[in-house]
């Protein structure tokens, strides 16, 4: 019995962790978290940045009923944020929210994290402050490759201008723009200054 007794106590001594190894499985644990960190970060900003990019779309699909109606029914005060008689984005979203879109749901469209836009500012938001999406100044007349949207923190747009690490939302993780032909994509910061494959610009609508 005392043998048994024994052999119980050296297995209890064999099968626990010491502090040391302890401290190496926790030091192990650290760096391999340490290690995907970003790669987890990187992931979750391109699933956002894919969501914005969805609702630039569904904003595009607004713009073209706009200038449709407009142009079916003569209508000035509806066409292309360009060709509205004030070009601002106080204007064209006051019209978006009449009939085309609810306040809420414009407000999700432009909001992004950081940036979360409430449905009563929506109107009066400001791009790269309070709104995650620039729209611009674009017509009937633009190229089909001209930039309709794109992500606030593509600055200074018309003279494309690389995203700086404070802009918002995503920085220099990437950003995304959205042509008036209906083609939209995420881009890399290294990609910005590229106009064949961002696209033209006209002035912003802010």
């Amino acid at each position: 019995m005392k043998n048994f007794s024994n052999s119980v106590k050296l297995l209890k001594r064999l099968t626990a962790f010491t502090l040391i190894e302890l401290l190496v499985v926790i030091s192990i644990i650290a760096i391999l978290a340490s290690l995907s960190l970003p790669a987890i970060t990187g992931a979750l900003a391109r699933g956002q940045m894919t969501q914005t990019l969805s609702n630039m779309k569904q904003l595009h699909l607004v713009a073209q009923q706009i200038a449709l109606d407009g142009s079916t029914t003569g209508d000035t005060n509806l066409a292309w944020p360009g060709d509205l008689p004030t070009a601002s984005w106080a204007a064209w979203s006051g019209i978006v929210t009449n009939g085309y879109m609810t306040l809420a749901d414009l407000a999700k469209m432009c909001s992004a994290p950081p940036i979360t836009v409430s449905s009563n500012t929506v109107v009066t938001s400001v791009a790269g402050t309070t709104r995650a999406l620039v729209a611009y100044q674009v017509s009937e007349t633009n190229d089909s490759a001209v930039v309709i949207f794109s992500t606030s923190n593509f600055t200074n747009k018309a003279s494309a201008t690389a995203p700086v690490a404070t802009g918002k939302p995503y920085g220099t993780k990437g950003f995304v723009v959205f042509r008036k032909g209906g083609d939209g994509t995420v881009l890399q910061n290294n990609q910005a200054t590229n106009t064949n494959v961002v696209g033209g610009f006209t002035a912003t609508l802010d």
